[in-house]
């Protein structure tokens, strides 16, 4: 099941390597208004960083899902910095009914939902919840601790980390926060640096169902959160 991931879809980013750029660029609410809305690096109709569900669902499915106990239609999953990747209707249709997303953006909110309006337009008022909000303080879009069982992450982490020294720490803060005990932790990334990584995720937090760090391209990292009922 700790199979090695080797081949990812040519939808990778390889210009997110470009970090002196990135930096000045990732962690302005223009570079991404303006990508959502036509006029930047990617496809403001769909795009799906780094590989889509079908890449994605074994692992979600054996490393995540089966970790926990509820059934699929229970879960309360978090999708942080969601832009308008497909994979929020992807999950829906799989089944997955109970889906946060947010955006730092209000174009990639609104992008998102046309799409779920467009496929499901049921979802968006019984199921889904979509906000743009920041990942570094969702108190007043979240307020709840310790209320999802799922955080699927893909790419967020990646474009906070480089959009500015300390964003990456305040965020996974706040995904600490809102992430149950025993609740699993999903990220998809390429470009966060390995020691940061295990700095920020420690064995004594969390538990490391599968370390994607020898993955290509973007590793996928699951991880169970060991905090304390208090």
């Amino acid at each position: 099941k700790h199979h090695k991931l080797s081949v990812l879809a040519s939808s990778t980013n390889d210009g997110v390597n470009e970090a002196s750029t990135a930096r000045s660029e990732f962690g302005t609410f223009q570079y991404w208004d303006d990508m959502y809305n036509g006029m930047g690096d990617f496809p403001a109709d769909e795009y799906s960083w780094y590989y889509g569900w079908e890449t994605l669902k074994p692992y979600f499915v054996d490393d995540v899902v089966s970790s926990l106990s509820k059934e699929n239609d229970e879960f309360q999953i978090l999708l942080p910095g969601i832009g308008n990747d497909p994979l929020l209707l992807d999950l829906y249709g799989a089944g997955y009914k109970y889906l946060t997303a947010f955006d730092y953006s209000s174009s990639a909110i609104e992008r998102q939902e046309d799409l779920l309006w467009y496929a499901e337009p049921d979802a968006s008022t019984k199921y889904v919840k979509l906000f743009q909000g920041d990942a570094r303080n969702l108190q007043k879009e979240l307020p709840s601790d310790s209320f999802f069982d799922i955080v699927l992450e893909k790419g967020a982490f990646d474009a906070i980390y480089l959009s500015g020294d300390g964003n990456l720490e305040q965020s996974i803060e706040e995904i600490k926060r809102l992430l149950k005990p025993g609740g699993i932790l999903m990220s998809v990334s390429g470009v966060v640096p390995e020691e940061l990584r295990r700095t920020l995720l420690p064995k004594n937090d969390w538990e490391w169902i599968r370390d994607g760090s020898d993955d290509l391209k973007a590793g996928c990292f699951i991880l169970k959160h060991l905090k304390k009922e208090e």
